[in-house]
């Protein structure tokens, strides 16, 4: 089994585009780029193959200032959004990241490949502006900045007209860069954990999440359909084996997270060799009780271990970058990757 990693971002939604005045301080660039290429080496030395990053994210850098979405005057709670072009600076970020890869692989046996995230479900939560303004009418108070909008954009999978205008000026420029650098890359995934905004794939059963399903599968059909047209094998990081499975979205490589919470139990891998699942989520934190493991054995290595009996392809632990409940990188953690990764043979080509 090969193991990845899910960076999964430098900076959470600005690690790509123009960041709002100040957020990178003096810098122009994304602050990933002094960082990279310690990080391959580092990934490269543990036995990582796959690094797993969020492109767009909750959508702040895309479409800011008179293109930021804007909330609907005649429905409180919405929120409206016409999706521009992706600019030249989220062009130049992404073609600089798989340069970095593409030049580090050129000098090692086994290479570190990416797999792009496009959006995140936060993408299609009710909108929030994140920075304030000092407020012209009174000094003493600030107002929200409108330039800058995280979330919002729930109208590109809602609208079938918006959703082609994004997959037209967002996903095909990317993929046509994707072209460029197609070594570097392991898949492309259009969303992660569409789960939990998708009215009959959320688990609390509710239908009144931003996205309906015929809207959600629409969006990932015709996604899946372009980055296949592209070369590249498409994948949906669903939050959920249940979700993978009710719904019937498949891929050339399906993927699935699992927290197991103390009761769930990670099923074996039962798909198709030729379109196998991933395991593209599981959490470093020893608190996140995998039931089948018991209170001894909650390492990441025992984790690794129990995925690869299973018979899955590719696991990826959470996470590089972060801080949550979910993760505790630590030299311990490298230890157990690497532990496991040196056990394993060279990966299959």
């Amino acid at each position: 089994m090969r193991v990845g990693i899910n960076y999964p971002w430098f900076d959470y939604g600005w690690d790509f585009g123009l960041a709002p005045p100040g957020w990178r301080g003096s810098g122009m660039v994304p602050r990933w780029y002094d960082e990279i290429d310690g990080h391959l080496e580092l990934f490269h030395d543990l036995g990582l193959g796959v690094v797993r990053w969020f492109i767009l994210a909750d959508g702040l850098t895309y479409g800011s200032g008179d293109a930021a979405p804007r909330p609907d005057p005649d429905r409180p709670g919405q929120w409206r959004f016409n999706p521009p072009r992706l600019d030249a600076d989220h062009f130049e970020h992404f073609r600089e990241l798989l340069v970095r890869f593409s030049r580090f692989n050129a000098d090692v046996e086994t290479p570190v490949l990416l797999l792009p995230v496009l959006i995140d479900f936060r993408f299609c939560e009710p909108g929030a502006r994140p920075i304030s303004l000092p407020d012209p009418a009174d000094p003493m108070r600030t107002v929200s900045d409108p330039a800058w909008v995280k979330c919002g954009r729930a109208d590109v999978l809602v609208d079938s007209s918006k959703r082609a205008r994004f997959f037209d000026g967002v996903l095909e420029p990317l993929l046509a860069i994707s072209q460029e650098h197609r070594n570097a890359l392991y898949a492309w995934e259009l969303i992660n954990e569409p789960d939990w905004i998708t009215n009959g794939w959320h688990p609390d059963g509710r239908h009144d999440h931003p996205i309906g399903e015929a809207s959600m599968k629409a969006f990932l059909e015709d996604g899946k359909h372009r980055i296949r047209r592209a070369g590249f094998k498409p994948t949906i990081g669903f939050s959920l084996v249940a979700t993978l499975e009710r719904s019937r979205i498949t891929a050339e490589i399906n993927q699935f997270h699992h927290y197991p919470a103390g009761s769930r139990r990670l099923a074996p891998h039962t798909f198709s060799p030729e379109f196998p699942a991933i395991v593209g989520e599981f959490a470093t934190a020893e608190s996140d009780i995998w039931p089948e493991l018991g209170t001894a054995g909650q390492s990441v290595l025992a984790r690794l271990r129990r995925i690869d009996a299973l018979g899955y392809p590719l696991a990826l632990p959470w996470s590089f970058r972060t801080h949550d409940t979910h993760t505790v990188w630590s030299p311990a953690v490298e230890q157990q990757i690497r532990a496991f990764t040196s056990a394993q043979g060279p990966p299959a080509t």
